[in-house]
């Protein structure tokens, strides 16, 4: 059993960032960053049995359902902390839409600025329309929106697929 992408994000709500690393590297990270909280000789045996024991399959196991965990520690101090843990890197799908698509210049043919087009970073092309042809804008703030198109077509698919966009 593994993660879709092989990788987590963990995160300790001010104590450690979001990081993303390979499952094995990522459950070792919040297991030291864990063990330097000051919490109860109860919580710190059940956060090594789940992170500390070297075994991959218990956060898996939880991560089964949503992809995302998060639960609440009581430190020594009487406050909390949040441990987050979710699959790959976090991003909703419209976060992701974004950031693929960035507009650009294009060289001009004459004198004076160019015409606007979109770069796929996940191609390295720019976007075509259905003709094979590169899209092209006559101004910056076109080629935003048409990305910005993007990103809301991705979160309405989202919303329509039952997921969270």
């Amino acid at each position: 059993m593994t993660t879709e992408d092989g990788a987590l994000t963990v995160a300790v709500d001010g104590v450690l960032d979001p990081t993303v690393e390979p499952i094995e590297t990522a459950i070792t990270t919040l297991w030291r960053c864990l063990r330097g909280l000051a919490i109860g000789d109860f919580q710190r045996r059940a956060m090594h049995r789940l992170l500390g024991a070297g075994d991959t399959r218990p956060i898996e196991k939880l991560l089964d359902g949503e992809g995302r965990i998060d639960w609440p520690l009581r430190l020594a101090s009487g406050g909390t902390v949040t441990v987050r843990v979710w699959r790959g890197d976090g991003l909703t799908t419209q976060q992701r839409v974004a950031a693929r698509y960035v507009p650009v210049q294009l060289p001009a043919a004459r004198h004076g600025e160019g015409l606007w087009a979109v770069r796929d970073r996940a191609t390295d092309e720019l976007v075509r329309d259905d003709e094979g042809q590169a899209r092209r804008f006559a101004l910056e703030h076109s080629a935003r929106a048409w990305v910005s198109g993007q990103v809301a077509l991705a979160g309405y698919r989202g919303y329509r697929q039952g997921g969270t966009g």
